[in-house]
């Protein structure tokens, strides 16, 4: 008998305890802040949405455009568009251009590139330059790599006119030297520096802004960084495809 006089007393002492809030077993729930018929939306989940509100809406019409949103994508469910399998392609293209979008843009933010003096005193020096440029070109990489099986064309421009790509091409070579091979849709180019000569005089030299050239050069070294980074998962990886 007294071990139930125990087992009576320890339940009473742990009820006195819950009750002057010892034990704290309540669950916190959030309260809700936005109701779309069987959608509510929480106070703490509304401040994560908020973080996106454009700058040009208002607090309130952001909760507008939440509940439009919910109405339309409920309308969706309704109509069982979810189910439909040209959504559930969209979804997985969305969400494979997103993956790769966020992976581009952290590799491209943690590229680090200087821009000499140099580079920047040639890039205004070419300015002033008519360039001799021989473009060769090929339908493999096996054949760009042997330098085989090509054809070739020149390019006789003033460097002001070439594209931003071919001005970052030739601005690393010397006379006589030939590019690394650049793969395209189009083909494989490579670019041989043949001649410097002076630009046309009757055409205005365009005013020499060394911040942007100095933009311009920092991005194209990064677009190369990129280009090797892309290569180097490539080799690493084991592909195979059928002929």
């Amino acid at each position: 008998m007294k071990y139930i006089y125990y087992i009576i007393a320890i339940m009473i002492a742990f009820s006195a305890l819950a009750a002057y809030g010892i034990f704290d077993t309540r669950i916190e729930i959030s309260r809700p802040k936005i109701s779309v018929n069987d959608r509510i939306i929480s106070e703490e989940e509304f401040e994560k949405m908020l973080v996106r509100k454009p700058p040009y809406m208002s607090r309130d019409q952001f909760v507008e455009s939440i509940i439009e949103k919910q109405l339309l994508i409920q309308q969706a469910v309704k109509m069982k568009i979810n189910r439909e399998e040209s959504f559930r392609q969209s979804v997985e293209n969305f969400y494979e251009q997103s993956l790769i979008k966020i992976l581009l843009d952290r590799k491209l933010d943690s590229l680090v590139v200087d821009v000499t003096e140099d580079e920047i005193e040639k890039y205004e020096v070419f300015m002033a330059k008519k360039l001799v440029i021989k473009k060769y070109i090929y339908q493999s990489l096996e054949d760009a790599l042997k330098k085989v099986n090509g054809t070739s064309e020149t390019i006789k421009a003033d460097f002001i006119d070439l594209s931003d790509d071919l001005k970052f091409i030739v601005l690393n070579l010397n006379v006589g030297e030939l590019s690394s091979t650049k793969a395209t849709d189009f083909g494989y180019f490579t670019y041989r520096l043949e001649k410097i000569l002076k630009a046309d005089i009757k055409k205005n030299k365009p005013v020499f802004d060394m911040k942007k050239v100095s933009v311009y050069l920092q991005d194209k070294k990064k677009e190369r960084l990129m280009e090797t980074w892309s290569r180097s998962i490539r080799d690493a990886a084991d592909i195979w495809r059928k002929k």
